[in-house]
């Protein structure tokens, strides 16, 4: 019974160590260290990464030697054979061979080593050159997970402050209408007014009530890029929005940074080197295949009354040419070349793509952050109005009108403002994603 109890403790505990760690609040970082973990995409770039080892090991065992041994155990039969022999007239007949069951046993080896295969060594290069294309993959992978985990963690951010300006919203036109009901009261407001008042409450309740589902999808969105079951909770850490970035580099050093980090830069290079190996392979073959074959064994053939035993062995060279194919041969090596040229022509199109998409990236992120600007600007003034218009109301000098206008601009305000914040952030995450490495936190 003791121990009974001690299990249950223990199962106990590691529910709760379980239970926290699912609900302990993340950071950004964090959270991306998890994405790599888990999500599916990667977890399929990294298998396609250590495919393309391997198949860089296949092609390495091709200069070694290869080692065949093979062995036989059985049974045979086959009848005496007649022989008819005359001589001086007289003809008699003699049986040749055994009317017994041979039991069969032998066991060879076999080497086999290239000497001079031409076609072996572009093969190395071309397997090489794809192992490294596909870890490329794989980190282009991880960075693009990066940007959208980073995307989908102030997604979740964003919809939790958007909620709580909605709720502040709909507090600020609660009172507002309660401030009107009691003017109503003492014949200081009119019935429209309370109605109008009632409107605006009415459709900033409309908003919050979306705002709070804004957040489920929010977390349904960032579940699923981490690759985790989407009813899993989600705490993340406020890191805030601070709108500001400190010492961004100008856009020529960005570009340059594009040039030696993006994965898929080095990625169309490596495909370039892929495709002059193909015509390297297809070159090949206008040269000779020289391999070293070795052998050796022994085949045992038993009957009742003997048995036989043969021991063997050999060692040669072997050698192929193919001197004429009717121009099969040529044909691959120009559509070899064609491809090659193809790649190389392209070379230009793909640097000019890496580097609009590196200064679209920079002016985004010099556009986001003066939209902050202006839109803190607009808060404040709408904040100054909000104060101004109800001051004027409550003293008899100013309409319901204006004050409604005055919330609904605020609130908009507040809204453009929080957006653009976001988008500063999402901004940073774009650079570091144009680039292919962390130059922004």
């Amino acid at each position: 019974m003791k121990k009974y109890w001690i299990g249950l403790l223990i199962i106990g505990l590691a529910g709760c160590l379980f239970l926290v760690s699912r609900t302990q609040a993340m950071d950004l970082n964090e959270s991306i260290d998890a994405a790599i973990q888990t999500n599916p995409t990667v977890a399929a770039a990294q298998k396609k990464a250590s495919a393309a080892g391997a198949k860089l090991g296949q092609a390495v065992s091709a200069f070694f030697p290869a080692l065949d041994l093979n062995g036989n155990y059985g049974q045979s039969y086959s009848s005496p054979s007649t022989v008819q022999i005359s001589v001086g007239g007289v003809t008699q007949n003699y049986r040749i061979g055994s009317d017994s069951t041979a039991a069969n046993s032998g066991v060879q080896a076999a080497l086999s080593q290239p000497l001079f295969v031409a076609s072996l060594y572009p093969g190395y290069g071309l397997a090489k050159k794809g192992a490294d294309s596909a870890e490329e993959q794989y980190q282009q992978t991880v960075i693009d997970i990066s940007f959208n985990v980073t995307q989908s963690y102030f997604g979740v951010l964003k919809s939790i402050k958007m909620e709580k300006l909605m709720s502040d919203a709909l507090a600020t036109s609660k009172a507002h209408r309660e401030q009107v009901q009691s003017m109503l009261n003492a014949g200081m407001a009119t019935k429209a007014d309370l109605l109008q008042s009632k409107v605006r409450e009415a459709n900033d309740n409309v908003a919050l009530i979306q705002s709070k589902y804004a957040i489920d999808l929010s977390k349904d969105t960032f579940n699923n890029v981490l690759g985790v079951d989407m009813q899993r909770p989600v705490e993340l850490k406020d890191i805030g929005f601070t709108g500001k970035v400190n010492n961004i580099p100008e856009y020529a050093v960005l570009l340059s940074t594009a040039y030696d980090n993006r994965p898929d830069w080095k990625m169309y290079l490596l495909e370039t080197g892929m495709s002059e190996e193909q015509v390297k392979i297809a070159q090949s073959e206008y040269w000779p295949n020289l391999v070293l074959n070795a052998n050796t064994g022994n085949q045992l053939t038993q009957y009742p009354t003997f048995q036989s035993s043969v021991n063997s062995w050999q060692i040669a060279g072997a050698g192929t040419w193919t001197l004429f194919d009717s121009f099969g041969r040529e044909g691959r090596i120009n559509e070899a070349a064609e491809n090659l040229a193809a790649q190389k022509a392209q070379v230009e199109q793909f640097k000019n793509n890496i580097a609009l998409e590196v200064h679209d990236a920079y002016l985004n992120l010099k556009s986001a952050l003066e939209v902050v600007i202006a839109t803190q600007q607009a808060v404040d003034s709408a904040e100054e109005s909000l104060k101004v218009s109800t001051s004027r109301y409550d003293s008899g000098m100013g309409t319901n009108v204006d004050v409604l206008d005055a919330q609904v601009s605020l609130t908009q305000s507040l809204t453009d403002n929080l957006n653009a914040l976001f988008n500063v952030e999402i901004a940073k995450a774009k650079i570091n994603q144009a680039v292919g490495k962390t130059m922004l936190q």
